[in-house]
């Protein structure tokens, strides 16, 4: 498995003539990003020698503070042999070629909802009932200002998730690692007063951009909803 320093090494030539590009830690990603952190996560193993790249488009105000890299068929995927020190000149070569014809391109217009409504394979989630797609398309409603449109996806949703109510969602939930009580949160809070909704997303936003340690280059921007 390459590391991060040798896959910095490798991806040299493409981060020195593309500037909108940057790389920290195993993240390969446009720069700088609004709601959208788009790129390549190279995954890390214990039990693999090779080093696998998955092109991914990830909705900061969601308020997950790691990057969600997961999508569908479609995804593009990049798979770094284990025997690439024997040719590392090849090995880069080859690499960043990949990304800049072919993993970062599907990603890069992504930077909001509407853009993101039109790539499902980096949506990541199988059905569109599945909890993880309707949080993520009730997200974009409040960005757009669809009030109603997201509090009845949630409400939906959330007959079927009965421990994770609105009604039991308190302070202590806007911030929780768990992705059900975010949405129990955000249920709770279009319920009961809709003004702390964009603010809560702008919030959700910052603490997912601090957690991945990117805050330098991010650009905070309004959701179309405040334009």
């Amino acid at each position: 498995m390459a590391t991060s320093r040798e896959l910095k090494a490798l991806l040299r030539p493409l981060l020195a003539r593309r500037s909108d590009l940057a790389f920290v830690g195993r993240t390969l990603f446009f720069q700088p990003f609004t709601h959208y952190l788009r790129g390549v996560e190279f995954t890390a193993s214990l039990y693999s020698s090779t080093s696998e790249g998955f092109s991914f488009a990830h909705q900061l105000y969601n308020g997950q503070d790691s990057v969600d890299f997961m999508g569908i068929a479609g995804q593009h995927r990049y798979l770094l042999l284990s025997n690439w020190k024997e040719n590392p000149e090849k090995a880069s070569a080859d690499l960043c070629e990949d990304m800049e014809r072919r993993a970062l391109s599907p990603v890069e217009p992504i930077v909001d909802y509407a853009e993101h409504q039109k790539a499902p394979a980096y949506i990541g989630a199988y059905h569109h009932r599945a909890p993880n797609y309707v949080f993520l398309v009730a997200l974009g409603d409040c960005s757009i200002g669809n009030f109603d449109a997201a509090e009845a996806k949630l409400s939906d949703c959330a007959q079927h998730l009965p421990e994770y109510s609105a009604a039991s969602a308190t302070e202590e939930h806007r911030f929780s690692g768990y992705t059900f009580w975010r949405m129990a949160y955000l249920l709770r809070t279009l319920r009961e007063d809709r003004k702390r909704v964009i603010p809560l997303l702008h919030d959700w936003e910052a603490y997912s951009v601090k957690g991945m340690k990117l805050t330098k280059y991010w650009k905070p921007t309004p959701f179309p909803c405040e334009l």
